[in-house]
């Protein structure tokens, strides 16, 4: 039987408060509701309350609607759970306050723009969640008259919360990243960039400073260059980023030469002519001004006169001031505190811990890490008696006396460094470069008399290092059949 009018109309109705009361709607509509169940009392309650994956599709074309319109903020909020773990292409968002800073790098950016979502897919249900993939094509255009057509794989976790659903994680993915990166950053080519390295680059201290709460990660390299956020930050030559990067923990990559050009932080400082970033990388306890690129040059031999210029840039005149300055305030350092030889403080017993400076061939070693590495048992006795620290670790390797003295294998040293009573915070340490121990280290180089020593004194044998080698490994895979002999023994 073919539907009368009436029934088309009332089924019209039926659907369109249906509608009205839908996933995008922030209330229930009572009249709609109501007519509903006029219209059939038996129909299954969970089916007519619970949210299906129509109302998710339809939550997903509204959502987007919204960009497509540059709507108010508020039109998204609600729909944003909190905590959330949203990321587009480098911008992680986890808060309300996140999305509100991407969303106005959009809206001060983006003078039009649409999206057409395509291969839409919906699993779950109201009591699990929902897991939405689907691709969108963002076509725009910026301020600046630049015009985008690109496609971006998402990925989305939604739950319903009341009438609302909302948003828990959210993952965007340029299917082409050179398309652009972001857009937040609309007219910014694909740079392989994180969030925290274009945010350093640029100077804003408040976004770096947020990112790396948010959990990013200071020690992660561009793909490119090799270069790291620190010289992001020194090209950008913002000091408070910098201070914020060092504050947590950059310091440890201070010296890093970037893979493409061997730059450090304050060769690239340089370069780009910041003297206050120089002024404030100079004061730092483990920088090394005297890293030298592919070149050969030292970061204060950057300075030169540009070609077809007469003179140097009055910025350059600053600088070599500024180094000028640091290396007569160093030298008259290292003069007043050690001894003819730079290593053996002057003021003993009171420095027998004291630093030496980097740039010296014994970066940042004590006069005992010193004496351990070159076998100057006269120098150690004397420094040992004085109290010195048996667990300082020299830069760059980070090791400590006993691995000084394993790797060079001086027997007599070693002698005297197991029976200190410190030595039990030692003996086992390994080097955060390679894993190996002080033991490692005298098999390494076939140092038999000084692997026995430390065997005798009772060190961890079985220790694997980052090459997956034990000691006994290691003794084989270089045949010291001496040293297999005593490791076999004390198993």
């Amino acid at each position: 039987m073919k539907p009368t009018l009436k029934t088309v109309v009332v089924l019209t109705a039926v659907w369109l408060g249906t509608m009205q009361s839908g996933a995008i709607a922030s209330q229930a509509q009572p009249d709609a509701s109501a007519a509903l169940n006029a219209l059939s009392s038996g129909y299954d309650a969970q089916a007519r309350n619970e949210y299906s994956v129509s109302d998710v599709k339809q939550f997903i074309y509204h959502w987007f609607a919204g960009f497509d319109h540059q709507q108010a903020p508020a039109y998204f909020l609600k729909h944003i759970a909190e905590p959330v773990n949203m990321t587009y292409p480098g911008f992680p968002v986890r808060s309300k306050t996140d999305f509100l800073r991407w969303y106005k790098g959009v809206t001060d950016n983006i003078v039009w723009n649409s999206h057409a979502v395509r291969n839409l897919e919906v699993s779950g249900n109201q009591a699990s969640g929902w897991q939405v993939s689907y691709t969108v094509q963002w076509k725009a255009k910026d301020k600046a008259g630049a015009q985008y057509d690109m496609d971006v794989q998402q990925k989305m976790t939604l739950v319903r919360e009341g009438d609302l659903l909302k948003i828990t994680r959210l993952d965007a993915r340029v299917s082409d990243p050179s398309d652009m990166q972001s857009a937040g950053k609309a007219g910014r080519q694909d740079t392989h960039l994180t969030a925290l390295m274009e945010a350093a680059g640029e100077g804003d201290a408040a976004l770096v400073k947020d990112l790396l709460e948010k959990g990013a990660n200071l020690f992660t390299l561009d793909p490119i260059t090799g270069t790291s956020v620190l010289h992001f930050a020194a090209q950008g030559g913002n000091v408070e980023v910098m201070k914020v990067l060092i504050q947590n923990g950059g310091e440890a990559i201070i010296n890093l030469p970037a893979a493409s050009n061997s730059f450090t932080p304050l060769m690239v400082a340089t370069w780009y002519q910041n003297p206050e970033m120089i002024r404030y990388l100079l004061t730092l306890e483990h920088i090394n001004p005297l890293m030298k690129d592919q070149f050969g040059r030292t970061a204060a031999q950057f300075p030169t006169v540009a070609n077809g210029q007469t003179e140097l840039h009055p910025v350059d005149k600053e600088i070599l001031a500024i180094y000028d300055e640091y290396f007569a305030k160093r030298n008259a350092y290292i003069e007043a505190k050690f001894e003819s030889d730079g290593i053996t403080p002057k003021h003993l017993p009171a420095d027998v811990n004291l630093r030496i400076p980097h740039g010296t061939g014994r970066d940042y070693h004590t006069a005992l890490l010193v004496a351990s590495l070159v076998g100057d048992v006269e120098l150690y006795d004397r420094l040992n008696g004085m109290g010195a620290d048996i667990t300082a670790q020299g830069e760059y390797m980070k090791a400590v006396v006993a691995h000084k003295a394993g790797y060079q294998g001086h027997a007599e040293i070693m002698r005297r460094i197991v029976q200190h009573p410190d030595f039990d915070k030692i003996k086992n340490a390994q080097g955060p470069t390679n894993g190996y121990t002080p033991l490692h280290d005298a098999i390494w180089h076939g140092h038999t008399e000084t692997a026995r020593i430390l065997i005798d004194a009772g060190v961890d044998t079985s220790i694997v290092a980052w090459d997956g080698m034990t000691p006994l490994d290691l003794a084989k895979k270089l045949d010291y059949t001496d040293i297999v002999v005593l490791l076999e023994k004390a198993e």
